[in-house]
């Protein structure tokens, strides 16, 4: 096949299904099919959620930081009371925190812009590059400020030359502050890319496109936010040296170096007090979010949303437990599915101690009540059908009967056939067994009074209960096991349901479940009744209906 071009997704779609049915797509040309259909649902999705206006967001943040220093430069030139250096500043803002720092900013985000576009080829590229943004961004931002500043001060020297030749002291002074000032807005610039960052993780979790957290450090941030607010005091006790040095120089020089470094303590001192508010408020709001989102994640959790994810905001140890925490959800959702896949073959509350037991149920003992129920006529219905039928009005069937001997605290052990063998307080433990089967099987003749089946098929069934000692428990081999119960109370079952077909009832009940009965249910004495299979007859009962039913 040709490469593809880009497509929509339902041309895409109808194209494959066409050389389907034709026999003409081969293994390769499904992968190239999957390919484009990813990436139209990748571009769908950014596209959908705004995805590639993401890029104006951090470009934006980057030439925020030109707004600060132009802000903080104009608000130091008024305070200083010496406006004539602020034009050169202001141009020199522009130039290189504007111009340059949005060209590099270009370059730096160019394999997230990529990946926004919808080029998936760029996906690794893309989260290594997400995770290293902040660092980038921040060490731009300060390089490209303190060359401002350092710009501006060969300006007030005369040339790069006189501020090379300036005194030691004075020269060390120029390029601390001139650092200092970087410091700031690198710092500024890296919290808030860290922000950024993080709102957009948590765009492209919600477009269906996460990206894996990086092995950042948190503990790195924290000692970034305590420089940045204990950069103020310090750069005040260090601006008297450099004050004085002002006096070594020439007397115009030293006017304008004095103007100068008033001015430029002023700006190092409103970025130090600015940086500290906005540092503060950027690393509360990066350590609450991941930890908000956690807690929603979790108490969605709490109320049984097992398929809910954490997105992952944070490239840090935040970022890493996310990941962790989204692997056990996996893994809890897992050990649900197979619970329930599983429930739908066995009991869900044998399922439920087969899981915790690793597969494996001791055989319990107790005095259970056991109910087998059979459809009527089953073969003279079932010759009438196509064995698809069958199967179907099977299914809707054992569907009803189901719903009803749950309802009950019953726990259906087998189905057989037509047949439907379920137990009364095993594994599940319930006090009033024998009530409860009885209580089911007259549910069981009502529904089945009610529903039609296949065909408009009307179905009735025979039932037997018998209550007595009883053995539950896992059988079978290393391979395969299932849960079954065993005795003569499930064989004694059995055979009462086939005494209806002989006494022309719908339902017959064991000597000892008419005894647990206590007179609660009105019966019916049959007798003793030879019952194959026993040495001795055994009297038997039939409930009544009309009073089950007014009970």
């Amino acid at each position: 096949m040709q490469k593809l071009t880009k497509f929509n997704r339902d041309e895409l779609e109808r194209a494959a299904n066409l050389l389907l049915e034709r026999e003409t797509l081969t293994e390769a040309d499904l992968g190239s099919v999957a390919a484009q259909l990813a990436a139209t649902d990748h571009q769908s999705a950014l596209s959908a959620g705004g995805m590639r206006r993401a890029a104006a967001g951090y470009y934006a943040a980057m030439v925020s930081a030109a707004v600060v220093a132009a802000l903080l430069a104009t608000a130091a030139g008024f305070a200083a009371d010496h406006r004539a250096l602020l034009p050169d500043l202001l141009v020199r803002i522009a130039l290189l925190l504007g111009g340059v720092n949005l060209a590099g900013a270009a370059l730096i985000f160019a394999p997230m812009r990529r990946f926004l576009a919808g080029d998936l080829h760029h996906r690794d590229a893309a989260a290594r590059r997400i995770n290293s943004l902040p660092a980038f961004s921040g060490l731009l931002v300060a390089a490209l400020a303190a060359a401002v500043m350092l710009g501006h001060s060969a300006l007030v020297h005369g040339s790069w030359e006189a501020l090379l030749r300036s005194s030691p002291r004075l020269l060390a002074g120029t390029l601390l502050h001139a650092g200092g000032f970087g410091a700031y807005l690198g710092l500024y610039a890296y919290f808030l890319v860290v922000d950024y960052s993080g709102r957009l993780r948590e765009r492209l979790w919600q477009a269906g496109e996460p990206l894996a957290a990086g092995q950042g450090k948190m503990v790195y941030r924290l000692v970034g936010a305590l420089i940045a607010v204990a950069l103020a005091p310090i750069f005040i006790l260090l601006s008297d040296q450099w004050a004085r040095a002002a006096t070594e120089m020439p007397m115009g020089a030293g006017m304008r170096h004095g103007a100068y470094m008033r001015q430029t303590l002023q700006m190092n001192v409103f970025a130090a007090l600015a940086l500290a508010g906005v540092v503060i408020w950027l690393v509360a709001r990066g350590l609450a979010r991941p930890v908000d989102v956690l807690l929603g994640a979790m108490q969605r959790v709490n109320r049984g949303d097992l398929r809910t994810k954490a997105p992952v905001v944070s490239d840090d140890e935040f970022g890493l437990l996310t990941e962790q925490f989204n692997r056990m959800l996996g893994g809890l959702e897992e050990r649900d599915r197979i619970r329930r896949t599983f429930a739908r073959f066995v009991p869900e509350s044998v399922a439920a101690r087969l899981l915790a037991n690793e597969g494996a149920i001791a055989s319990q003992e107790r005095e259970a009540t056991v109910l087998f129920a059979d459809i009527e006529s089953f073969t003279a219905i079932a010759s009438g059908l196509a064995p698809r039928e069958v199967v179907q009005m099977l299914n809707d069937y054992f569907a009803e009967i189901a719903r009803v001997i749950h309802g009950r605290s019953g726990v259906i052990t087998q189905f057989q056939g037509d047949a439907v063998l379920a137990s009364f307080n095993l594994p599940a433990a319930d006090a009033q067994h024998a009530m409860h089967a009885v209580e089911a099987a007259f549910a069981v003749h009502a529904r089945l009074a009610d529903a039609t089946f296949t065909r408009g098929i009307r179905l009735r069934a025979r039932i037997g209960i018998s209550t007595g000692p009883v053995v539950g428990g896992t059988v079978g081999g290393d391979e395969r096991l299932g849960y079954t119960v065993h005795g003569d109370t499930v064989n004694l079952a059995a055979r009462l349901e086939a005494l209806n077909k002989d006494l022309g009832s719908r339902i017959l009940l064991s000597p000892r479940t008419a005894e647990l009965l206590a007179g609660s249910v009105p019966l019916r004495d049959h007798g003793a009744v030879p019952v194959r299979g026993f040495a001795e007859p055994l009297r038997i009962f039939e409930p009544l209906a009309a009073a089950a039913h007014a009970h």
